[in-house]
């Protein structure tokens, strides 16, 4: 009875502990590459720059690769502010460097992110891009092969 009880209470804890990471998603939406699934994970305003935060899952039976371009000629990830109609795109450094998990030649004459997710595995990923104006609360964040996430709201640290 003393083990059941422990075995109980532990399990309880565990579930407590975990539902705020499972909570922590904005959204998710499967992505037009076979077995990927993207989550978004957070939309953070500190100053003048935005951090967007995702995670890619291979929930297939195949390796797949991600890609993410997010600066060159096909830019095909950033945020949209649609009351002014303003795109963001990923800040770079002075060496034209995107402020970014990687920065990467992912074809098309374009520069992001690339990796190769093998199945089971989650990767999470970053990007810094210019914050919107503060008056604006939410924002659409858009990503290489899925759909949008519209309306996110953006919190602010």
């Amino acid at each position: 009875m003393q083990t059941t009880l422990r075995r109980f209470a532990s399990l309880s804890l565990l579930i407590l502990l975990a539902l705020p990471l499972l909570a922590a998603s904005l959204g998710s939406a499967p992505m037009n590459v076979k077995g990927l699934n993207l989550d978004l994970v957070s939309v953070e305003r500190r100053g003048n720059v935005l951090t967007v935060k995702w995670a890619v899952t291979n929930t297939g039976s195949d390796q797949a690769e991600a890609k993410f371009a997010l600066k060159g000629k096909h830019t095909t990830s950033y945020a949209v502010d649609e009351e002014s109609g303003t795109k963001y795109y990923a800040l770079t450094d002075k060496e034209g460097n995107l402020l970014a998990s990687a920065s990467e030649y992912v074809g098309s004459d374009s520069y992001g992110i690339a990796e190769a997710i093998k199945p089971g595995e989650t990767k999470r990923y970053w990007a810094k891009l210019p914050a919107p104006p503060p008056g604006v609360k939410a924002i659409n964040i858009l990503f290489t092969d899925t759909e949008p996430f519209e309306a996110v709201a953006i919190t602010d640290k």
